[in-house]
């Protein structure tokens, strides 16, 4: 997992699992067990989500643009599925849907600021504002 090492999707990554650790110790210093595990969950989703696609955009590298699209594809469906499957393990565990979701969200919005930070430290703040 090469793609794992360079800082891009290392950061993002590591910035995910801080931000879960974070809002876990916090609700569970609220006494919300099952709101933390919940949370916790939803972030462990989006962490796997990240590796997964990091390890398929490895794969990629030395194909050519149709297979690479096609492989891109497959995964963004398998992913997609893992996820629905997720959420119904979520719900068969006894978790609360809604905190998992905001754990999803929380992660995606994590992927989204890692992608800003990098964007400006590529282009040194030019054209983002």
């Amino acid at each position: 997992m090469s793609l794992l090492k360079e800082s891009a999707v290392g950061l993002m990554v590591r910035l995910q699992i801080l931000v879960g650790a974070v809002g876990f110790i916090g609700l569970m210093l609220y006494d919300q067990s099952n709101a933390a595990l919940s949370l916790l969950y939803g972030v462990t989703m989006m962490v796997v989500n990240s590796l997964w696609l990091s390890r398929r955009l490895d794969k990629t590298r030395g194909m050519d643009v149709s297979g690479s699209k096609r492989s891109l594809y497959v995964g963004a469906v398998l992913r997609f599925v893992a996820l629905i499957a997720g959420l119904m393990l979520a719900h068969l565990a006894g978790l609360h849907l809604l905190v998992v979701a905001a754990g999803v969200f929380v992660a995606q919005a994590v992927v989204f600021v890692s992608a800003l930070i990098g964007f400006r430290k590529e282009y040194k703040g030019g054209g983002l504002g």
